[in-house]
């Protein structure tokens, strides 16, 4: 039977539903205390009973082939898509086309993950370790410092649809793919600062020629998430049904406002292997994003089971206690993996172009209150520039910091005030902080910082701008004094080289440092991974110490999943953010479903 979602005439029953089924959830601070969540592939072991309850079973007993999965895509479940045309410089397409689309390369989540040696949890959003990749449609490639040879894998077929008939992927439509994608908004910015002549060499080789080598290639062009390969046919589209690709699903409908669908690639190149046997995937016959804007309106979906998987990502924790408690035998991995919520500070002039004033109101500074505010219990206390979850070939622990930089860890206000002092602001300053004006959070973390600033002697002036004036604030830099940014990666080591290289896209600080620069360029051009992490670590280390933001809190994020969900495991990122492939290779226990009572 043909499954629909109207969720817009649902809303109301799942409110009601939801209204019923608590009095409300708990404030922030008002939880019960919960052990550290701890990064990605490092979640502490919790009590006997909720261990019990979160464990991941492996697949049991043959899968099963059919059936609708409904899945909480964070990028998509809040509004409608935008034009799918790379030209038109939207990103949150490139999530929507995800199931449809592949990319040349992807995570090894089936050796790597937690399937297999569990060497990593893919949890790190935009990141993927270079030991744990693999090709896609690529089959191999080979690295200089001229270029790159790319050699599709051969016998990769087109999805067939109205708009062209199936046939073989082949290295010319990559050219034409990355040829757009150069030239789009997206691609533009990259390319001009990287990339010369793409050409193919035969019928599945092509060459992408370098005018000025750098290792973010395998980031921009392999995973990223508008590395998505289109044929030439569609390019220029702008309608979602035109959209075609080599992936497990092909596009099935989109209901403005309600949801779009997927339906299984019937032809779909790869396979897995499950106790031994290996099978055909996608095993579902269709794959929905439903689209429900309201937040309680998407967690009573998931409680209710009408939604059989959810990333909460950047999700107020009191909405995890609903589903811990609400939704019983319902499947869970708590991480925080995807960034962070930071205040900036504007470095190019005063008073924050003085590393004394920076580092005063960094130690005037008790992050651990914005921590708290997050409802999830604690979290961890260092996680930026680099997160916890890398090894110490990058990241550096806090008690192997140097000791001033541990120094900026511990909240002094009295230090914070004579350094501020013997900076040349004995009787304190006045800032503005540019915050967004629609979101609470950011609102009560501005009052907090306010009143701790304010006890140091720096008088707040919190400028509260609309969505779109805060968003163009960050991106052109146009403030004075701080302005609030959230979700800044702390997955992606190499990131760094544009969150403090001089002129940076996204170095929104608009710090300048002349040694800070010269080690992104040692880096950037390194080709040994592990002479590239040593290089990472030290500049990880040099920056924090700058302090050109104030790290307030890592986001917390959750996945939620029902036990008839069979062979997934709490991964969320094989690609940049991509969380789509995974479910090719997931089925659905109807049987259990239905033991449930759903």
């Amino acid at each position: 039977m043909k499954r629909k979602i109207l969720w817009l005439g649902l809303s109301f029953l799942l409110v009601a539903a939801l209204v019923l089924a608590s009095c409300g959830p708990a404030a922030p601070g008002e939880q019960e205390e919960e052990e550290e969540i701890a990064p990605p592939g490092e979640q502490e072991e919790e009590e006997e009973e909720e261990e019990e309850e979160e464990e991941v079973a492996p697949a049991v007993g043959e899968p099963q082939y059919g059936g609708t999965l409904t899945v909480f895509n964070p990028r998509c479940a809040t509004t409608d898509p935008s034009s799918p045309d790379l030209m038109d410089g939207f990103w949150d397409p490139y999530e929507w086309v995800a199931p449809i689309q592949e990319q040349p390369l992807g995570g090894d989540f089936e050796k790597y993950g937690p399937r297999g040696t569990g060497e990593s949890s893919f949890q790190l959003v935009a990141y993927i370790p270079d030991q744990f990749i693999r090709g896609e449609l690529l089959e191999s490639w080979e690295v200089s410092r001229e270029k790159l040879v790319w050699h599709v894998r051969p016998g990769i077929m087109w999805q067939g649809r109205d708009i062209m008939e199936s046939r073989e992927l082949v290295a010319d439509d990559v050219v034409a793919d990355l040829i757009y994608w150069s030239e789009s908004p997206g691609g533009v910015v990259f390319t001009k600062d990287y990339l010369g002549d793409i050409y193919s060499t035969g019928k599945y080789d092509l060459v992408i020629e370098f005018t000025n080598f750098t290792v973010f290639w395998i980031f921009s062009l392999g995973y990223e998430d508008r590395g998505h390969i289109s044929p030439p046919e569609t390019e220029g589209s702008k309608r979602w049904d035109e959209q075609v690709g080599t992936g497990p699903f092909m596009f099935k409908e989109y209901v403005i406002g309600s949801y779009m669908s997927y339906e299984k690639n019937p032809d779909y190149w790869k396979t897995t292997t499950i106790n031994g046997k290996e099978y055909e995937i996608p095993f579902v016959d269709e794959l929905i994003y439903p689209i429900i804007p309201d937040m309680a309106t998407r967690i009573a979906a998931v409680r209710t089971g009408e939604v059989d998987h959810a990333w909460l990502f950047q999700v107020p924790g009191a909405y995890w206690d609903l589903l811990d408690e609400k939704a019983p035998g319902i499947l869970k991995s708590k991480f925080a993996g995807s960034g962070g919520r930071v205040a900036w500070l504007k470095c190019d002039e005063p008073p924050f172009d003085d590393i004394e004033v920076r580092q005063a109101m960094r130690i005037g500074t008790d992050f651990k209150s914005f921590r708290d505010l997050q409802g999830v219990g604690p979290l961890p206390e260092q996680w930026w520039p680099i997160w916890a979850s890398h090894p110490e070939t990058l990241y550096t622990p806090l008690e192997k910091l140097p000791a001033e930089t541990q120094l900026l860890f511990d909240y002094n206000p009295e230090l914070a005030i004579d350094m501020l002092a013997k900076a040349g602001y004995p009787d304190g300053l006045k800032i503005d902080y540019t915050v967004p004006a629609a979101d609470p959070l950011t609102l009560d973390e501005a009052a907090l910082l306010k009143d701790m600033w304010g006890k140091i002697g720096v008088e707040v002036n919190i400028r509260a701008l609309d969505a779109a004036a805060s968003s163009v604030a960050i991106y052109d830099k146009i403030y004075s004094g701080a302005i609030f940014d959230s979700g800044i990666g702390t997955g992606n080591p190499w990131e760094l080289v544009e969150r403090g290289l001089t002129g940076g896209r996204v170095n929104v600080a608009l710090w300048s440092d002349e040694y800070y620069d010269e080690l992104m360029a040692k880096m950037g051009s390194e080709m040994d991974y592990f002479e590239r992490c040593k290089i990472t670590k030290e500049a990880g280390v040099y920056i924090l110490n700058a302090c050109v933001l104030m790290p307030l809190s890592p986001i917390p994020d959750a996945v939620y999943w029902w036990p008839w969900v069979k062979n997934y495991y709490g991964e969320i990122a094989i690609h940049d953010n991509d969380i789509a492939p995974l479910f090719a290779h997931a089925w659905l226990d109807q049987d259990l479903k239905a033991e449930m009572g759903y």
